[in-house]
């Protein structure tokens, strides 16, 4: 809610003038008022507007044009049209401050509105330089000549006016005529000399604009902190730094202008390091230091918190024409950094959040694995009447579907865009093509990739992704024969997806092993890491450990590119799947070297104990991980029913409010399951239970197992045709991907959809799409 700019107290009963002529103590608290808050929102314009209303003040000229002046932001700037026009007698004054407000937000209005408006006043020197500025935005110079005639004619000609009017040719081109203007003029101060170096500068003559800074007999620090920005805007940072370490004096200004060049020319380490120098000499920011700064941070790779911490400290103690602007980019910033408790905090302070605030507090949330508070946001963004969501919103919401695997509530936004006019431009298209993958509908990205008419190279990698998670190898590599005879050159994100496709669909090995060898002799692309990460996975996968692990060894000895925690972690999965204690061993504990705070190495290791029965090993891994302070991350799975509603649950979970029904529906499903073939695998559980009955109940409460419940006994589900789509964040277990193969067999109307940790596994009469590899 806004602060009350004026409460009851403030202002007493209406009196517009004291009998002495003194204006009367309302008009000094308005103008008091409006003195004190330059940038009103438009809310709290409404709200002085109606008090001056309340008061009889509505057409005091003093006041109204106050008013005007202060209605800067595009928000409000219709509003300051308003006041002009339902005055009933405007005076030049007023005319004045209504083109001061309108220039910044749109020229060509002033134009405009001038036109139409000239016959009821007469301009004057101050009228002159904002209709000269308009021109010089537009690049109209006809009007802006007619302008110079009539300055002459009216004799107004003062050194503002000709400095404006020199501007003005300076910024349509015309730079001679500008020189004419100013030599023609009585002034021959630093001023003029300024201008003429300022109009060099707008038209990128900068062999003009040094040749006068050096020939200029007297120059001030505006002189200098042109020339520094010349140097900046076309990239001499080198040059920039020397002149700004020979300048007599530096303002704000010039430490502003050399730190937005570093930043323009990606040097975010050196902008920082500038921002620190400038405390140290007691130099006090503004919101364009902190927009640069914040932009820094964000381009750094190593942003430093204690930075982020002097804008956040910047942005809430500052009210200035940019602080929107500063704020969210500091929240984008605190999105990268993860710091999204912070950043929707930020959020909610700002006043009046335009597009962009919206769309950096959502995007944080789904770049950051938030996806539900992404979604959220949205709706309550729905509510505001002043915002419209553009394509960056879609994208952003796409995305979070992506994670969630929501594919009715991706079909919503799909159909939004559809019902609401967005651009479904390349980008979105795209996204749409990896959502709906992502979320299992492999059929309609399929569809959405057919019908996109110039296909990018991104386009194709994501329909080559959404094949390989699909287990669709040999359509992946059909795309890609496709996409060269298209003339689509790949990169490395296309080898990427093809080296999981072959992974992911049983008997092509040779085909990925090929494609692996081609990639630098055919096609010029050298492999990085990831790429041989996709290689022991292709090789792991196969049940070929011992090949894998030679590949390995083969990268320590003979490559460039040295294996990392993925190429390790590739080999620890494939051990841990086949059962493999030498291997998994070895590269468990060269995984530990590289990450010994990363979970999953000692869950994979643990996994492949528990699998052989070591128990002890088990421990002693698991005495590891408690004494290097890790705790393992908690599988849970996500299910959307029809009715839309997203739920989650995790193992042995009773938070859901129907979960007796839920265990229930599971055990009375068993009675079915097990003279089907159905036993349950009880080296799948990864703790030492003593009883049989322990082990069963545990396996039968994975999350999985409570999702499919769920779905089975739900009435906006129970009766549908539907898919049953559930979304893993971990591994799916073989008891459990045993126990959606037997469930398929019962529920023959519907194909069951789990998307896990790596890849889909569509299960439909008894058998799955992955074939066993997973």
């Amino acid at each position: 809610m806004e602060t009350p700019l004026l409460s009851a107290s403030s202002i007493s009963r209406p009196l517009l003038f004291n009998p002495d002529g003194r204006r009367s103590q309302n008009q000094i608290s308005i103008s008091h008022v409006l003195r004190r808050n330059p940038n009103l929102s438009h809310i709290q314009l409404k709200q002085v507007h109606g008090r001056l209303f309340r008061l009889n003040l509505h057409e005091d000229d003093i006041l109204v044009t106050k008013l005007v002046s202060v209605c800067s932001q595009n928000s409000t700037v219709s509003y300051a049209l308003r006041l002009f026009h339902f005055h009933p007698s405007p005076d030049l004054i007023l005319f004045n401050s209504l083109l001061k407000t309108l220039l910044p937000n749109d020229p060509f209005q002033v134009l405009v509105f001038f036109i139409r408006n000239v016959a009821l006043l007469h301009p004057d020197a101050f009228t002159y330089p904002y209709l000269l500025k308009a021109c010089g935005a537009v690049s109209n110079v006809q009007l802006g000549t007619q302008f110079h005639g009539r300055i002459l004619k009216a004799g107004l000609g003062n050194d503002f006016v000709l400095s404006s009017l020199a501007h003005m040719y300076f910024k349509c081109g015309d730079r001679e005529m500008a020189i004419r203007v100013l030599k023609a003029s009585s002034v021959n101060d630093v001023a003029s000399w300024n201008v003429m170096l300022n109009g060099f500068l707008g038209v990128d003559d900068i062999q003009s604009l040094l040749h006068l800074f050096r020939s200029m007999p007297v120059r001030d620090v505006v002189s200098w902190n042109t020339v520094l920005t010349a140097y900046t805007k076309f990239g001499r940072m080198e040059d920039a730094q020397r002149m700004f370490d020979s300048m007599p004096t530096r303002n704000l200004v010039s430490w502003n202008g050399l730190i937005a060049g570093y930043v323009r020319a990606g040097d975010a380490d050196k902008a920082l390091e500038l921002f620190s120098l400038m405390l140290s000499q007691g130099i006090q920011p503004d919101a364009a230091t902190m927009l640069s700064v914040a932009s820094a941070c964000r381009s750094s790779a190593n942003p430093d918190g204690s930075i982020i911490d002097q804008i956040a400290t910047f942005v809430s103690s500052k009210e200035t024409v940019n602080s929107l602007l500063v704020s969210t980019v500091l929240l984008s910033l605190y999105s990268r950094v993860g710091r999204l408790e912070d950043a929707r905090s930020l959020f909610d302070r700002i006043p009046e959040k335009d597009l962009v605030s919206w769309n950096s507090m959502i995007g944080g949330y789904s770049q950051n694995q938030r996806p539900t508070d992404a979604i959220d946001l949205f709706r309550l963004m729905q509510k505001q009447e002043h915002v419209k969501p553009d394509g960056v919103t879609m994208s952003c919401l796409i995305d979070a579907c992506s994670h969630l695997g929501a594919l009715g509530l991706g079909e919503w936004i799909h159909a939004y865009m559809n019902k609401n006019n967005i651009e479904m431009d390349a980008f979105l298209a795209t996204a749409l093509v990896d959502m709906y993958a992502k979320c299992g509908d492999l059929k309609t990205s399929r569809l959405l990739f057919s019908e996109i008419p110039n296909k990018d190279l991104v386009c194709w990698n994501a329909m080559m992704k959404g094949l390989a998670v699909h287990g669709q190898g040999e359509e992946a590599l059909e795309l890609f024969s496709q996409m060269e005879k298209e003339g689509m050159s790949p990169n490395e994100v296309t080898f990427i997806a093809l080296l999981s496709a072959c992974s992911h669909g049983g008997g092509l090995v040779p085909k990925g092993l090929e494609i692996f060898r081609s990639m630098q002799e055919k096609y010029d692309v050298t492999p990085g890491i990831k790429h041989y990460g996709c290689v022991v996975d292709l090789l792991g996968r196969a049940g070929r450990i011992e090949e894998a692990f030679e590949f390995v060894e083969n990268m320590s000895k003979e490559s460039v590119v040295k294996p990392d925690s993925i190429v390790w972690g590739a080999l620890l999965g494939a051990c841990s799947s086949h059962e493999n204690i030498q291997f998994a061993q070895v590269a468990a504990s060269r995984l530990l070297e590289l990450e010994p705070v990363h979970d999953g190495n000692y869950i994979l290791l643990s996994n492949v104990y528990a699998t052989k029965g070591k128990w002890d090993d088990v421990e002693k891994v698991r005495a590891r991980m408690r004494s290097s302070n890790v705790r393992k991350e908690a599988g849970c799975s996500m299910i959307e029913l029809n009715n839309g509603e997203i739920h989650e649950f995790r193992a042995g979970d009773k938070s859901h409010p129907r979960w007796r029904e839920i265990y229930q529906a599971w055990d009375e499903l068993l009675k079915v399951l097990r003279p089907m073939g159905y036993e349950p695998d009880t080296k799948a559980l990864l703790k030492n239970l003593e009883e049989e009955e322990e082990k069963e109940e545990a396996l039968f409460r994975h999350s999985e197992k409570l999702a499919l419940s769920l779905a089975l006994i739900d009435s906006s589900n129970s009766k549908s045709t539907a898919p049953i789509r559930i979304v893993k964040n971990l591994r799916i277990c073989g008891d459990c991907h045993r126990a959606m193969e037997v469930v398929s067999q019962i529920v023959k109307d519907r194909e069951i959809i789990v998307r896990d940790r790596n890849r889909f596994h569509h299960f439909i009469e008894g058998s799955c799409s992955c074939g066993g590899y997973w």
